[in-house]
């Protein structure tokens, strides 16, 4: 028997704006791959759930 069971699926798609000059480009890139953003990101997730009753015992999984 599974121990968890996938309820939902989320998506967050991240566009950049037309003509962005190229150094521009692999700055948003290198960031939004970076380690300290994706730790921001899951602690911000994290928050978000410890502030609903009903989502604080879920978990979660951030992927690319």
């Amino acid at each position: 028997m599974a121990r968890k069971t996938l309820i939902d699926e989320l998506h967050l798609s991240v566009f950049i704006p037309p003509g962005l000059r190229a150094e521009s480009d692999r700055a948003v890139r290198q960031a939004l791959r970076s380690v300290r953003f994706t730790t921001a990101l899951r602690r911000a997730i994290r928050d978000v759930f410890a502030r609903s009753t009903a989502l604080r015992q879920l978990t979660f999984t951030l992927s690319r």
